[in-house]
C-alpha cells in the first residue's frame, strides 16, 4: 500500500486536492508531489481515464487515490470536506464543470477563503472555442504545435504532449508564487492556466516581430554550419553546436583541422554569401563522415566544445550519464513492475523533495482519507486560515502563524533577483521572476554578441546593467549589488562561476539567506554535469530529435526550442519554491535543472520502459496523428485536426450525412476494427473531408462530441482578435527597434496578476542607474567605465 511521504521537500504540509485527469491536472500535481505536498487525487467511478496509458504511472506518482462519484449527494459532500481540507485545488474540467459539480472557485473560496484553485482548460475565457474539450491534439493544431520542417509542403503532428506538459509547469510555478503571497496574505486565489494559451510560452521568440527593422543576423554562418545534424562514418546523426567563435575552434582542434580556425571564425558575427554557406556545409559534413557518431561525441566533449550523439529514446534511458544524473530514475509499479521514468526536473539541495512512491491503485486511499479529513458538518470554515506549514524560526521571530495579512500587489512584490543568464532557458526564469513582480537586474558580459529577437523576447521587464566579471573590479560592482539582492539566477556550464569566484559556495558564505538558481544543458548531476549544451543537444541526446525525424532518416528539430522555456520555468518554480521556504526558516539554498531533465518530462507518455513494454510510438515525418481518428487532415482549403475520442463520438460523426457511408462498412463496425483497419478509415475520411473547406466542417462539426479546428502557424497569431485580447501577443515601442510584437503573458492570477513588465531594454541602458542606486558616485561610475569593469548604452 502506498503511502504519500510528506516528511520531506520544501512543500512539507501543503495539502492538495487533485480533481485532474488525462495530462495537465495530474502532471500540475505530481510536480507538487514530488517537493513534498500530500496529493489526494480525485477520481471518478472507473478511475482516471488515462489509467490505460503507461504513463500514468508517471503522473500520478507520489499520491494518494479516492474514488469519489461527483454526481451523487454523498460524493459531493465528500469532495466539499477535501476543498475545505486543502490548501491547493486543481483541476482541468472545462469551463462550467466544477461549478456544476459543486467544487467552483466560487464555492471552493467560500468554504476555504485560503485556497489556492488552480484551473487547467483547454481554451481560455477569450477564445472562440472556449467551451472545447482541452483535447492535446485539438489545442496544438490551434496553437502551432504542428508544423512542418524544411522541405514538406505538410504539417508534422507534434505527438509530444507539449500543451498539456506546459500548461503543468506554468501551473506550478503560479502555485508556488501563490504560495509565496499567502505566506503573507494568508490568501488563497484562482489561477487560470488554459492549455492553449501555454503553448504560447512554447513558440517564445518565434513570436517576435519586428515592425520597422530588420536586425542583422550575427549568427548566420554558425546557426547554418556549425550548429547542425551530421550523419556520420556509422550512419549515425550527431548534433553538433558551434554559435560562438571557440567551439569551431575547439572542433577543428578535435577534426585535425586547426588550419581552417582562422578562417572560419573570421565568418562570425558577418553577413555570408549562400555559396560559402554550402562550402563549408560540405567541409563540416566531410570530416564527420571520418569517425563514427560516439567518436565525435567524445572527440568534441575533450576539447571543451558542443555535441551529442542523436540517441534514441530507448538509448538515453540507459544512458550512464542519465541514470546518474537522476534523470532516470526506477520505481516499482504496482501494475507494471520496476519501471523507469523520468527523474523529478528541479532539484533544491538544501530541502530536497521524497523519493519517487509508485502511483497509486484506483480508491486505495478511499477510506483511510476520507476519515482524515472528515469534519462535522455544523464546523465554519475558518475565515482567516492561515498556511498550514508555516513553522516558528527563533533567527526570524516575524515568520510565524497569525501575523496580520498584507496587502500586496504581486507575489514578488520586494525580492530582486540578479539575472547573469544568456541565450533563451536562463533569461527565461528571469522574465519569470519580473511577471510576478520581481525587480530583475539583467547583468550582461559588454563583449557578447547582441540577439535580436532573443534578446526580444526574453528580457521584457527587466533593467540591464553590463558589467565584466572577469574583471576583479567588475566582480566587485557584483558582490555590492549582491548585498541587496534575494536570488541570482545564472545558466553557465557546471563550476564556470566558481572559477571566478562567484559560485553558490562563495556566495552563500556572505549571503546564506540567498536562493542560487543554476540552470545548465544536462542537469548538475553525473559525468555530463560540466559540459557546455543547447536545446538542439538536449533534444539529440533524450531521443527527441529521432522521435521527430524517425528511426531511417535524418534527425530533426522540433517547431519550438521548448526544452529552453520549459527550463526557464522550472527554474522560475524551483526559485518560488525556495523562497517560500525562506519564509518559513529564513534559509537560503542552492536550486538547480537543466535541458536534458526537462525532456524527460516532455517526453512523459514515452519516456519510460518495464519488462515486457513493446514499443509503437508515434514518429517519423510521415506523421500526421496518432490513429485515424486523432489526425490531421487536409480539407479543400487548408490543414485541419480531427479528433473523435469515443464511440459516442463516432456515433454522432457517422449520423451525419457525408460520413454516414463510414457506419455501414463492416471494417469500421466496432472500435477494434476500426482499429484494425486504421489504414482503411484514414483514407477514406481523407477523400470525405478534402471535398470541402475546413470552415464547413468545423460547422458541421461542432454541434457533435467530435472535436475539429484549423491547424494554424504563427503568422495566423499575429493580428487574431482574440489573441491580442487575451493578451498571448503584446505589441510595443521597444528603445532602438521601433514597434515590435512578443510574447505576453500567460496565467492568470486573481489576487497577485502577472504582469508584463516594461519593454525590453538596451543592453547596459540602466548601468549608471543601477550604479548610483547601489551606491556608487558619478567619479566612481567614470573610472569603472575607464576601466571596462562596466559599460552603458
Amino acid at each position: 500500500m502506498t503511502t504519500n511521504n510528506t516528511t520531506g521537500g520544501v512543500l512539507r504540509g501543503v495539502r492538495v486536492a487533485e480533481f485532474g485527469q488525462y495530462i495537465p491536472g495530474p502532471l500540475l500535481a505530481m510536480l507538487l508531489a514530488e517537493q513534498g505536498a500530500d496529493v489526494i487525487k480525485i477520481e471518478r467511478p472507473g478511475g482516471d481515464p488515462a489509467r490505460a496509458e503507461p504513463a500514468f504511472a508517471t503522473w500520478n506518482r507520489n499520491k494518494r487515490s479516492v474514488e469519489l462519484d461527483l454526481k451523487s449527494p454523498a460524493g459531493r459532500r465528500q469532495a466539499q470536506d477535501l476543498v475545505h481540507w486543502a490548501d491547493v485545488l486543481i483541476e482541468n474540467f472545462r469551463p462550467g464543470v466544477a461549478d456544476r459539480l459543486g467544487i467552483g472557485y466560487a464555492a471552493a473560496a467560500h468554504a476555504n477563503p485560503g485556497l489556492i484553485y488552480c484551473s487547467l482548460p483547454g481554451f481560455g475565457p477569450d477564445s472562440p472555442h472556449r467551451q472545447e474539450r482541452g483535447w492535446e491534439p485539438i489545442v496544438a493544431a490551434a496553437a502551432g504545435g504542428h508544423q512542418g520542417v524544411a522541405g514538406m509542403d505538410e504539417p508534422l503532428f507534434l505527438p509530444l504532449p507539449a500543451a498539456s506538459a506546459f500548461a503543468a509547469v506554468i501551473g506550478a510555478v503560479s502555485v508556488a508564487m501563490a504560495l509565496v503571497a499567502r505566506q503573507r496574505t494568508g490568501r488563497g486565489q484562482r489561477i487560470e492556466v488554459p492549455l492553449h494559451s501555454a503553448m504560447f510560452a512554447a513558440m517564445g521568440r518565434h513570436l517576435s516581430r519586428f515592425h520597422h527593422i530588420n536586425p542583422p543576423d550575427l549568427f548566420q554562418l554558425p546557426r547554418s554550419v556549425m550548429s547542425q545534424q551530421y550523419q556520420c562514418a556509422d550512419g549515425r546523426y550527431v548534433q553538433n553546436h558551434g554559435m560562438y567563435q571557440r567551439f569551431a575552434s575547439q572542433f577543428l582542434q578535435a577534426a585535425g583541422k586547426p588550419e581552417w580556425i582562422e578562417d572560419l571564425e573570421d565568418l562570425y558575427g558577418a553577413e555570408v554569401r549562400p555559396e560559402t554557406i554550402a562550402l563549408w556545409r560540405e567541409r563540416i559534413a566531410n570530416l564527420f563522415r571520418q569517425k563514427t557518431a560516439k567518436e565525435w561525441e567524445d572527440a568534441i566533449a575533450e576539447t571543451g566544445g558542443a555535441c551529442a550523439v542523436c540517441n534514441t529514446i530507448e538509448e538515453w534511458l540507459v544512458h550512464p550519464h542519465a541514470r546518474a544524473a537522476g534523470m532516470v530514475v526506477e520505481v516499482d509499479d504496482a501494475t507494471h513492475g520496476p519501471m523507469k521514468q523520468p527523474g523529478p526536473p528541479v532539484r533544491l539541495r538544501g530541502v530536497p523533495g521524497p523519493a519517487p512512491i509508485r502511483a497509486p491503485k484506483l480508491g486505495e486511499h478511499t477510506e483511510s482519507a476520507l476519515s482524515e479529513i472528515a469534519r462535522p458538518r455544523s464546523s465554519p470554515a475558518n475565515p482567516e486560515r492561515t498556511p498550514v506549514n508555516a513553522e516558528r524560526n527563533p533567527d526570524h521571530p516575524e515568520l510565524v502563524e497569525g501575523r496580520p495579512p498584507e496587502n500586496i500587489l504581486s507575489a514578488l512584490q520586494g525580492i530582486r533577483v540578479l539575472d547573469l543568464c544568456i541565450v533563451l532557458a536562463g533569461p527565461t526564469c528571469g522574465r519569470t521572476l519580473g511577471e510576478f513582480g520581481a525587480d530583475v537586474i539583467k547583468i550582461d558580459d559588454p563583449s557578447r554578441p547582441y540577439d535580436y529577437a532573443g534578446n526580444l523576447d526574453v528580457n521584457r521587464g527587466k533593467r540591464s546593467i553590463r558589467i565584466d566579471l572577469k574583471q576583479e573590479s567588475g566582480r566587485q560592482v557584483f558582490w555590492k549589488l549582491l548585498e541587496s539582492a534575494d536570488v541570482v539566477v545564472e545558466n553557465y556550464r557546471k563550476g564556470s562561476l566558481a572559477r571566478l569566484g562567484l559560485g553558490y559556495d562563495e556566495v552563500r558564505k556572505r549571503r546564506p539567506d540567498l536562493i542560487y538558481a543554476s540552470l545548465n544543458a544536462f542537469g548538475y548531476d553525473g559525468p555530463w554535469a560540466g559540459r557546455p549544451g543547447w536545446e538542439q543537444l538536449a533534444q539529440a541526446a533524450t531521443g527527441i530529435q529521432v522521435r521527430r525525424g524517425g528511426r531511417d532518416a535524418a534527425p530533426q528539430l522540433l517547431p519550438y526550442p521548448m526544452n529552453d522555456y520549459a527550463t526557464g520555468l522550472l527554474g522560475a518554480y524551483s526559485v518560488a519554491l525556495a523562497l517560500n521556504e525562506r519564509q518559513r526558516t529564513g534559509r537560503g539554498q542552492q536550486v538547480d535543472g537543466g535541458l536534458a531533465l526537462t525532456a524527460g518530462l516532455l517526453q512523459s507518455p514515452y519516456f519510460l520502459d518495464f519488462n515486457g513494454h513493446q514499443r509503437a510510438e508515434p514518429e517519423g515525418l510521415d506523421l500526421r496523428g496518432t490513429s485515424a481518428l486523432s489526425r490531421l487532415y487536409q480539407a479543400a482549403d487548408g490543414w485541419l485536426c480531427l479528433h473523435c475520442p469515443d464511440n459516442a463520438a463516432w456515433d454522432e460523426l457517422t449520423h451525419l450525412p457525408d460520413f454516414a457511408p463510414l457506419a455501414d462498412d463492416a471494417r469500421f463496425g466496432d472500435a477494434p476494427s476500426r482499429r484494425r483497419n486504421d489504414a482503411a478509415l484514414c483514407a477514406a475520411l481523407s477523400s470525405i473531408l478534402s471535398a470541402n473547406p475546413r470552415r464547413h466542417w468545423i460547422n458541421l462539426l461542432q454541434p457533435t462530441a467530435v472535436s475539429i479546428i484549423e491547424n494554424l502557424d504563427i503568422p495566423d497569431f499575429h493580428n487574431a482578435p482574440h489573441i491580442r485580447q487575451a493578451g498571448l501577443v503584446a505589441s510595443r515601442e521597444h528603445p532602438g527597434m521601433g514597434l515590435a510584437d512578443h510574447l505576453g503573458v500567460i496565467p492568470q492570477l486573481s489576487a497577485t496578476p502577472v504582469r508584463l513588465g516594461r519593454p525590453t531594454p538596451v543592453l547596459g541602458a540602466e548601468t549608471d542607474e543601477i550604479l548610483a542606486e547601489t551606491g556608487y558616485t558619478a567619479t566612481e561610475i567614470a573610472t569603472l567605465k575607464a576601466a571596462g569593469a562596466v559599460a552603458a548604452t
